[in-house]
């Protein structure tokens, strides 16, 4: 726990620093970001939006490797700590409430533009989730602390990579993060103050979890998949802390919304101000924007505090769906099916596509979008992975032994007879 202590220790006194240089930080940004927009060469714009969206691609990928490959465990504690990244920047972003440089700054343009808070940077803080914690739980010899490797029943372990290979992909990561943080401030809305600060909460959360906390869940889940059948119920300890977690969460997600709508800005000059630069940005009509809208200001922000859910809704479908998973079992089976077997089985995932148009309503109520759209969406995602889609595979006789969430409800009724 020596880490940990020093690390918070580090983390609070940066905070304490921000604070103190806050001010002195947003007036150098002025400059830098309008040199910046004002010296730029042929390409710098494609390059920096590139850097700004390509974000998104681990993302993909890790559920890309939840479809295809065995480390379904791994790409789920991924995906995940993602989730943990985006809902907790909204909740700090609330906690902030600080404007984006554009929304104030007659001197620079809103290239990019965003419409919540910008302190701290959310791309900052979950590049550096990102792009190392792909690496470190899906290839676990990337990082050089990784020397207890967590292996299932079958002993088997992730082949290390060559030396050279590690050496890249830590320094691609790297370079990644940096400029993702400087795209955000050419882009003109961040300051350096945002992106230093997304940086730091990014890295506090990824070094703690890879430390102290991914061992231990992936160990714990694997051990609750295993093949058993003197366990009724599963994931059940595992439900409870996340269950715990989800209230408390939106608790003070709710907290935040509220104290920003009545307390924090009352100012309705300054926040008729910030919705005019979102709307010019934006090339909308003026006032448009309003602040009840659903992607403005504290709620979008609040918006981003709820993804949460999805961590949640997964592990109660796991919860309740009582299934196992075997991935070495998974993984030999799988090599022996065809490639048109496999195309297959991946059209079972199309139903997923089906509520996602309902992200699209716009609404000026964000209670209603949050509660009874963008949560249940979310819901609907994540039970349909742990609940349906097994069930689906196992009827259409897709399914294949070793399978995730596969269920072993008849296995332990001929078991119980004899």
């Amino acid at each position: 726990m020596n880490f940990f202590i020093i690390s918070t220790i580090v983390l609070i006194s940066y905070l304490l620093l921000d604070i103190l240089f806050d001010d002195y930080l947003w007036k150098i940004n002025i400059d830098f970001t309008v040199y910046l927009q004002n010296n730029t060469f042929l390409g710098e714009k494609l390059l920096f939006q590139f850097f700004s969206f390509v974000i998104q691609v681990p993302i993909i990928l890790g559920g890309l490797q939840f479809m295809l490959s065995s480390k379904k465990v791994e790409s789920i504690l991924y995906i995940f700590l993602c989730m943990f990244g985006f809902a907790s920047n909204g909740l700090l972003k609330n906690a902030y409430h600080q404007p984006r440089p554009y929304w104030v700054e007659d001197e620079i343009n809103g290239i990019g533009c965003n419409m919540e808070f910008g302190k701290p940077s959310g791309h900052a803080q979950t590049a550096v989730i990102i792009y190392f914690s792909y690496l470190f739980i899906l290839y676990p010899s990337t990082f050089r602390l990784n020397k207890l490797k967590v292996s299932d029943e079958n002993n088997y372990e992730e082949p290390d990579l060559q030396y050279g290979l590690v050496i890249f992909l830590n320094i691609f990561a790297f370079l990644c993060i940096i400029m993702t943080g400087l795209s955000r401030i050419f882009l003109g809305v961040h300051t350096i103050g945002q992106v230093t600060l997304g940086w730091i909460y990014g890295i506090y959360i990824v070094l703690n979890y890879q430390l102290y906390c991914h061992k231990f869940l992936l160990q714990y889940i694997k051990n609750q998949l295993q093949m058993k059948i003197d366990e009724e119920v599963k994931f059940q300890r595992m439900s409870i802390t996340i269950s715990a977690i989800f209230i408390i969460s939106i608790v003070i997600d709710v907290t935040l919304l509220e104290l920003n709508r009545r307390v924090f800005n009352q100012n309705e000059n300054q926040l008729n101000q910030w919705l005019f630069k979102i709307t010019q940005c934006k090339h909308k009509e003026i006032g448009y924007y309003t602040k009840n809208h659903t992607n403005v200001l504290y709620n979008a922000c609040f918006l981003h505090g709820t993804l949460f859910s999805f961590t949640f809704s997964f592990i109660q479908g796991c919860f309740f769906s009582q299934g196992s998973f075997n991935s070495l079992q998974y993984s030999n089976s799988m090599d022996q099916k065809t490639v048109n077997f496999k195309i297959c089985r991946l059209l079972f995932y199309l139903p997923m596509l089906l509520p996602l148009p309902l992200l699209l309503i716009q609404t000026y109520n964000i209670y209603l979008t949050a509660f009874f759209i963008f949560i249940p969406v979310i819901f609907f995602e994540c039970l349909y992975l742990t609940l349906v889609y097994p069930k689906l595979l196992k009827k259409c006789k897709y399914e294949i032994k070793g399978e995730f969430l596969e269920s072993n409800k008849v296995e332990e009724m001929e078991l119980s007879l004899f």
